[in-house]
């Protein structure tokens, strides 16, 4: 199923004993564009300053009438997760901590999305959970997790073209890939919409910049499929 940014930043999530809040961001890595984190404001019921984080591994049913989703744990178990501060970055430590504590498998110690898996939920099982040592420039390194609110908020860019406008990211839940950007064309094209272009067509981020530039043309932005929230297309 096809998911945007916005339909989860308005879900609620939901453990096996109770609601633990709202979704409010998702971190994602910039070298596969996989979600690696949901963001939860548990403000509710546990008013702390800290980050609480929620790997797509515990995720389990979307219901997407209803905005909710479900996770494999109770509210006690998250309440005790490791957490990080709102101003700090996730390091490769933090994630090691924060797995280890769940009993999961890395998704960083094979070659595909996660680990030698296509889709999360493959490494609760007990034969993927081999934990091993990383080193102290890994520990304290940030994993290229980057903020999908953060990213939103930057200028697209292709060739010879104006900026245009970065609308929001739509994931595959199947495996928590990026499949497409919803892009509002701007001055691209002569009537304004926003359209879907897929992933393939990033070229590359500068985080200097704040700036998303595209390896597309502007006769090729005009071919693609104009985005309804309401009728996404066949992500197979």
């Amino acid at each position: 199923m096809l998911i945007s940014s916005d339909q989860l930043n308005s879900s609620r999530i939901k453990a096996s004993d109770g609601e633990l809040g709202h979704i409010k961001d998702v971190y994602f890595d910039d070298q596969n564009w996989t979600v690696r984190f949901l963001v939860v404001d548990t403000s509710r019921w546990m008013p702390l300053s800290q980050k609480v984080l929620l790997s797509p591994i515990s995720l389990r049913d979307f219901n997407k009438e209803d905005e909710e989703l479900a996770v494999s744990m109770t509210m006690e178990k998250v309440k005790d997760s490791p957490k990080v501060e709102d101003q700090d970055t996730v390091s490769r430590g933090f994630e090691k901590q924060y797995y280890e504590y769940f009993g999961y498998g890395y998704y960083w110690t094979g070659m595909d999305l996660w680990g030698d898996y296509l889709y999360p939920g493959a490494l609760t099982a007990p034969g993927t959970i081999v934990h091993t040592e990383i080193e102290q420039d890994d520990r304290e390194k940030n994993n290229h997790l980057r903020s999908a609110q953060e990213v939103l908020e930057y200028d697209i860019h292709i060739d010879s073209a104006d900026s245009a406008q970065l609308e929001d990211f739509i994931w595959d839940s199947y495996n928590w890939s990026l499949k497409y950007l919803v892009v509002d064309t701007g001055d691209w094209l002569p009537e304004t919409k926003k359209v879907l272009v897929a992933c393939k067509h990033i070229d590359s981020i500068r985080w200097d910049t704040k700036s998303v530039k595209l390896n597309i043309s502007v006769a090729q932005i005009a071919q693609c499929a104009e985005y309804d929230p309401d009728n996404m297309p066949d992500h197979t």
